[in-house]
């Protein structure tokens, strides 16, 4: 499974700067541009001179001479072809903890949640109730919480509707309101995704919290399930043997039958028509045709 991407890492200026002393101004930007370059993969990148040397916009010779000086002073480590270093190891990995943990308590938030909302709410309007200060990290109780790698999956997808400016990047990792509206029910490519772009194409600020986009999610998940609510049923077919009768004369004078409609043909297994209507060579040579009245 693919590294999540989470589209922050902790800064500490103080430490950054202490880092740094006594680099010069180009070893100091490569620093920074390698450093980015291993958050944006949590983890070690791949040492590609001519690749990360367009990444920083310098020649490759001068790219490489720098790296060998940063390679030499511990700022980073040259292993196997990988490009890593120890500080931005140790906070990446407190960054996976504390999605898992976020994870672990949205599931104990979620119970204690779910106690507290109105028996006479559905299930789906349940996951609606929550508002842009909710800050928990709330998961649904009402059905299977999803496993850690779908949520991983679940903040890549939201992350990306969102844009890079779409969310607060502390908050990106709360995505407990919107997997209760995936748990009731609600589609997260037909009615999340889609509403969460185009809220977010028209702000001019980053969202606080994903609770933000709920009001709009639940329009269009009423307005999509309303318009399938008012689609008209379609008509039973009638089942009797005057009718069964009616299209086996249709059937033998044309030597034709409509399987998606009528179901297997005459001498098929599974053939609807009753038995006693059938005479023998019926279905023997007819032609399959598509979309003809069952009635």
């Amino acid at each position: 499974m693919s590294k999540p991407h989470i589209p922050y890492f902790d800064f500490y200026p103080a430490d950054f700067m202490n880092g740094v002393r006594g680099l010069t101004p180009q070893e100091v930007g490569v620093y920074t541009m390698i450093l980015c370059r291993i958050y944006e993969e949590s983890g070690p990148v791949e040492y590609h001179a001519e690749r990360l040397a367009t990444y920083c916009g310098m020649r490759v010779s001068a790219f490489e001479k720098t790296m060998e000086r940063l390679v030499v002073l511990g700022k980073f480590s040259l292993s196997e072809g990988m490009l890593s270093n120890r500080r931005a190891e140790t906070e990446i990995e407190s960054r996976s903890n504390k999605l898992k943990s976020n994870s672990r308590a949205g599931k104990e938030s979620a119970k204690k949640r779910q106690q507290k909302q109105s028996i006479n709410a559905t299930d789906v309007q349940r996951p609606f109730n929550h508002t842009e200060a909710d800050t928990e990290a709330t998961l649904s109780s009402v059905a299977k919480a999803p496993a850690l790698g779908d949520f991983d999956i679940l903040q890549s997808k939201l992350i990306a509707a969102a844009g890079d400016d779409g969310i607060q990047p502390h908050s990106a990792l709360i995505v407990g309101p919107i997997a209760e509206l995936i748990s009731a029910g609600v589609s997260l490519e037909l009615d999340i995704l889609p509403t969460i772009k185009s809220v977010a194409a028209r702000r001019t600020r980053p969202a606080a919290s994903w609770s933000y986009f709920l009001p709009a999610i639940r329009e269009a998940y009423e307005k999509r399930i309303g318009a399938t609510r008012d689609l008209p049923k379609p008509k039973a077919m009638d089942e009797s043997e005057i009718a069964w009768a009616r299209r086996l004369r249709f059937a033998r004078d044309k030597r034709i039958w409509s399987t998606s409609e009528l179901g297997p043909r005459p001498g098929q297994p599974g053939c609807r028509v009753p038995a006693s209507l059938l005479l023998d060579g019926d279905g023997e040579g007819w032609k399959e045709i598509e979309n003809r009245s069952a009635a």
